[in-house]
């Protein structure tokens, strides 16, 4: 097995990236035809350049990948104005960046700019760049994937390969366990006031769910009902916007 490479390293093999923002337009572009390479030319916009990331598990032995889907996937760009375009885009779950499919083996590495004004819809689900509240109450601001959208209230997952240390073997009683990336996933919630959403991370169970319509008491058990018709389990994202959908239509 490789030797372990102390996590300050990788942090520092992370951080370590000299970024170049593309020229901007103005948004100007929209609904233009792909390129021969499966490229918009006119959403040069949206990209940001990252020079000299190196992939770290290129340079030692990783188990898993740091992204959600290996191909990359049509996925449609949004700004303010509306549909903008088109890129192939894989979401890359350790660096929390949208890569774009490279035209040549040799192009640098280019990401979907990480603003609010610009998100993409990819499988079917947007994922937008958004400020929110980790579970221990700190200020972050990355990628979530929204999931359920009613008129006050969003309900966003948070979707992040994180990476694991592995550790030799001690004695001839152990086994080797490889550096590995780990599935992570959180749900939030976004209340929204007027223009101002304040999103913030929701304990997925059956006990918070039930509490968001505790104020109505035929709403209440018109949802309970749902979830137990439908068998659903409210630790799973899914079944949570299925329940918030239903409500939708109440």
């Amino acid at each position: 097995m490789n030797r372990k490479i102390p996590l300050m390293i990788l942090a520092l093999g992370i951080c370590s990236v000299s970024i170049a923002q593309l020229p901007t337009s103005n948004f100007s572009g929209s609904n233009v035809d792909l390129d021969v390479t499966g490229r918009n030319p006119r959403l040069d916009f949206a990209f940001q350049q990252v020079r000299n990331q190196n992939r770290i598990e290129k340079k030692i032995q990783i188990q898993g990948s740091a992204f959600f889907h290996e191909d990359f996937r049509k996925a449609s760009i949004y700004s303010e104005d509306g549909i903008e375009g088109v890129l192939f885009l894989r979401y890359d779950g350790f660096r929390d960046q949208f890569e774009i499919q490279p035209v040549s083996d040799d192009e640098e590495t280019q990401v979907l700019l990480p603003r609010e004004d610009i998100y993409c819809v990819i499988n079917g689900t947007p994922a937008k760049y958004k400020r929110y509240y980790d579970k221990k109450g700190n200020f972050k601001e990355g990628y979530l994937f929204e999931m359920a959208n009613l008129n006050d209230m969003v309900l966003y997952e948070k979707k992040e390969k994180v990476f694991k240390e592995g550790k030799e073997a001690r004695t001839s009683l152990e086994l080797n366990v490889p550096n590995r990336f780990v599935e992570s996933r959180e749900m939030y919630l976004g209340k929204k006031n007027g223009d101002e959403e304040d999103i913030q991370y929701f304990k997925a169970s059956k006990k918070g769910i039930y509490a968001l319509f505790e104020g109505d008491t035929e709403t209440s058990e018109k949802i309970k009902q749902f979830v137990s018709k439908n068998r659903l389990n409210l630790k799973e994202s899914a079944d949570i916007a299925r329940v918030l959908r239903y409500y939708k239509t109440l």
